[in-house]
């Protein structure tokens, strides 16, 4: 399961993307929540962070698209969304994620349980926290702030939420101005 692109609010559609290294040592993955911890790099998205965004694409240093895998011996060619890095990626070999940091960008998620067991897990108005980079948590629905907005049930896939970004590192939240 993994947050999958459902459209956007702006009406061109475009994604605003920042390319940035990867931390050493994570599994990282296309689509994947990431947030900027206290190391400054790119890290998989946890609860007690504000999002960054989400990896449009990983590529190396130099922008151009990867063709392994990361894992050790891995051939030419076997690169499928997934990449892990190096224990000295920040530092060697640099490879990184070009992220989209837009709040107007749709995604559709699956929830770590079924949809609409917390009340205003299925509804426009809610929000909701992530359960890890590639999920969102349903028991995390709420009135208050929280790092995703729910615009609702995604008319394509019953059992996923529609979210965009709500509280972000780049553009902040309502209320409370740049997250820090």
């Amino acid at each position: 399961m993994s947050f999958n692109l459902a459209g956007s609010l702006d009406p061109h559609g475009g994604p605003v993307l920042r390319s940035e290294i990867v931390r050493n040592s994570i599994t990282i993955q296309e689509l994947d929540s990431v947030t900027s911890t206290a190391s400054g790099f790119i890290d998989l998205g946890v609860t007690a962070w504000p999002v960054l965004g989400h990896v449009k694409a990983l590529q190396t240093n130099a922008g151009v698209g990867l063709d392994t895998t990361g894992i050790a011996g891995a051939e030419s060619g076997t690169f499928v969304g997934t990449f892990l890095t190096a224990s000295n990626n920040q530092t060697v070999a640099k490879v990184r994620a070009a992220v989209d940091v837009s709040k107007m960008t749709l995604y559709s998620v699956n929830p770590n349980a079924a949809i609409a067991t917390t009340t205003g897990s299925d509804l426009l108005g809610f929000h909701t926290d992530i359960a890890g980079e590639t999920t969102t948590s349903e028991s995390s629905a709420t009135t208050a702030t929280a790092q995703y907005t729910i615009w609702g049930v995604d008319p394509l896939t019953a059992a996923n939420q529609i979210v965009s970004i709500c509280e972000s590192q780049v553009f902040g939240h309502v209320g409370t101005g740049l997250v820090t």
